[in-house]
């Protein structure tokens, strides 16, 4: 940990995002709040605060550091696509999708971006270029589990069982976060009683 007259450190920065890709929030959320006590003006820090915040639930908290962030680093397309997922977990669509969509023209590539995007999109009513950036982000990463579980809702609207079934089958059958895995195996179980009958 960096003492108060230092400025935030990469090492701390690291271990902070290493626990939150562990799913290890409380811990990570612990050392971020030390890191931004120490250096309130740390927009990296505070970005991964914001995302830490998400993922654990916290989605108020998350919407202020991630506002934070942004004021000291506007073009922070990560910050901007944490604010976007956290405002849609408050229901606040709107402000998800403007935030979304920055992130989107900051860096128009990224998957993860895309995916998210492409969901909001198309729980807002814009299916068709929802579902055209959900299959961008799988196209850019075909072993990101939560687009092509996205993917496989799509197809579940459009009325394509079968290509629901093979998308989930395929984040049953493979290496995918195991709270995603269940719920893909749950669907596939149900899908194929509904094609059963």
């Amino acid at each position: 940990m960096t003492n108060s007259t230092d400025r935030v450190s990469a090492e701390d920065l690291f271990r902070a995002n290493e626990l939150i890709a562990r799913n290890q929030y409380g811990e990570a959320i612990d050392l971020l709040e030390k890191l931004v006590a120490d250096d309130p003006t740390e927009s990296s820090a505070l970005a991964a605060l914001g995302i830490a915040f998400t993922e654990s639930g916290e989605h108020r908290k998350a919407v202020k550091a991630l506002e934070r962030a942004i004021e000291l680093r506007e073009e922070d397309a990560d910050a901007h696509e944490a604010l976007g997922c956290a405002y849609f977990r408050l229901k606040e669509v709107d402000l998800a999708r403007r935030h979304l969509l920055r992130a989107k023209e900051l860096s128009p590539e990224d998957g993860g971006i895309l995916r998210n995007l492409g969901v909001v999109l198309n729980e807002t009513g814009s299916r068709e270029e929802g579902a055209l950036l959900i299959e961008r982000a799988c196209e850019l990463n075909e072993w990101d589990y939560q687009a092509l579980y996205a993917l496989a809702s799509v197809r579940l609207r459009e009325g394509n069982i079968e290509e629901a079934v093979r998308l989930l089958d395929r984040v049953a059958d493979e290496d995918s976060p195991m709270d995603l895995r269940v719920l893909a195996m749950d669907h596939v179980k149900n899908l194929r009683r509904y094609l059963r009958h």
